[in-house]
């Protein structure tokens, strides 16, 4: 993504810690207030799908109403605000990234909002005055796509475990994906606003892996979770950017709790403060033995007849057991033991990188609220990569109106096709462009403009669309990626 030269890179040995203020935990909140929507109109809800009166949760864990969801009228609202997260942004600021220079023309990308009461939820197990808990984790080794996933599930652990949050040095990722300078080493803070969600929300830090070896491991602090001697990383090396990684995360696993959960086999839980962490394992076995006289459930018990968001606890694990008989569970033994925990990314072992809400489960349904609303507000891409594809909309529809003037709106229809690397790994995928214009010929008029996004390079393979559709790519729009990550 391109940015001003004097925003290139985000730090992050400079952060300060923000969070040394009022702290209130899920489990100390009152009863939710149900809140009316004031302004009259229909919220944007996640991933921008439009809120009615009800929504059913991504999670497949309920349906909620929009007020549950949004939560304008939090009770936590009233305590000390985060005068940090009162600067974060609410939409986009494209002045600085070639614009567009009028909202109207951006304004629709926008689906996060800004709820400052939710920067002050933390986890039960988060104490900032006990020592610094971390944890660690290991990039995935494909692509973009499933890097995001596994960041997604690796900041919501670190904040429900309390813990602070070590991020992988930068490193080369599959599929190129250079950067407006062009290189091809990357981390997180090249798509998100790291700086700005460390300074945001309470309960949880984020540190680079220089920061965490500089000052956990040089100065002796990590033992052996085998022998308990004092081991130094390799070379008394901080600084692993770009660098040969199995020295260093052989030492990450000698020093640290690693974890063996497959999100295949189990559900993670995470129990209410202050309640017996075996209840839920109980809860399980009620299940597993179908106690109550109903089958072990399947998925699609649930399929149009989602639990509700705040059901009871039973129902809501059922629903997202989906097929799974095992729990994993994080508990207060579990966290007072460890001070640095671990996950891997091997390929066939252990891999996270599946949506969050179909591996976590809080038994608070409250937190599973502020999870989701976490992804959505904060682990947005930054401004450069919004604003350029703003720019892009309006080319395409400023070019469908000069093409078809009755189209007042400019509206185009646009189309992912994958192939090459993802028909090598799944050959059951492969389509013909005969078989995918079938497929779209009831729901797209002929003549109509289509954007396809693809790492197709023959364009001879859409020829059957074109003799359809007028079809546009990326290439149709080299002049304005110019210096721009593509």
């Amino acid at each position: 993504s391109s940015r001003p030269e004097d925003n290139k890179q985000s730090s992050f040995h400079s952060y300060p810690d923000p969070h040394q203020q009022t702290q209130t935990s899920l489990q100390q909140l009152p009863n939710l207030s149900i809140a009316q929507d004031s302004t009259g109109q229909l919220f944007q809800g996640l991933r921008g799908q439009s809120m009615g009166k009800s929504m059913a949760s991504s999670s497949g864990s309920g349906v909620l109403s929009r007020d549950q969801f949004f939560n304008v009228k939090n009770p936590m609202s009233n305590r000390q605000s985060n005068p940090i997260a009162e600067e974060i942004r609410t939409g986009l600021q494209c002045a600085s990234y070639g614009g567009p220079h009028s909202e109207a023309e951006y304004s629709e990308l926008i689906y996060w909002q800004d709820f400052p009461s939710d920067a002050t939820f933390t986890s039960s197990y988060y104490n900032p005055h006990e020592r610094t808990k971390y944890l660690t984790f290991e990039m995935d080794g494909s692509g973009w796509n499933n890097i995001r996933l596994g960041f997604e599930n690796m900041i919501l652990l670190a904040h429900s475990m309390g813990r602070t949050l070590v991020i992988p040095p930068k490193r080369q990722i599959a599929h190129g994906m250079p950067d407006i300078h062009g290189s091809k080493i990357i981390s997180f803070d090249d798509f998100y606003d790291i700086k700005a969600i460390n300074a945001k929300q309470n309960g949880l830090n984020i540190i680079s892996m220089e920061d965490f070896l500089e000052r956990e491991s040089v100065s002796g602090n990590l033992k052996s979770m085998t022998t308990g001697e004092v081991i130094y990383p390799p070379n008394n090396q901080v600084d692993w950017n770009n660098q040969r990684l199995e020295p260093l995360l052989s030492y990450i696993r000698i020093i640290s709790r690693t974890f063996n959960w497959n999100p295949k086999d189990c559900v993670l839980a995470f129990s209410t403060k202050g309640t017996d962490d075996q209840h839920l394992f109980s809860m399980m076995a009620d299940v597993l033995i179908e106690k109550d006289g109903r089958p072990f459930p399947d998925y699609s018990e649930f399929q149009g007849k989602p639990v509700n968001v705040d059901g009871p606890t039973q129902e809501r694990l059922r629903e997202v057991l989906a097929g799974r008989r095992k729990i994993c569970m994080y508990d207060s033994k579990m966290h007072a033991a460890n001070n640095v925990v671990h996950f891997k990314a091997e390929e066939n072992e252990e891999r996270l990188i599946l949506p969050f809400y179909a591996f976590m489960f809080w038994e608070d349904w409250r937190q599973q609220l502020f999870a989701m609303r976490f992804v959505r507000d904060n682990l947005v891409y930054n401004d450069a990569i919004f604003c350029l594809a703003a720019r892009m909309v309006n080319t395409i529809r400023d070019y469908v109106r000069q093409r078809s003037p009755e189209n007042a709106e400019g509206l185009y229809d646009a189309i992912h096709i994958r192939r090459r690397d993802f028909q090598s790994q799944f050959p059951m995928t492969e389509m013909s462009a005969n078989t995918i214009l079938a497929g779209i010929q009831d729901d797209i008029h002929p003549g109509s403009t289509i954007y396809i996004s693809t790492d197709e390079r023959d364009p001879t393979f859409f020829e059957p669309l074109r003799q359809v559709y007028d079809l546009k790519f990326i290439g149709d729009f080299g002049d304005m990626l110019k210096g721009v990550n593509p």
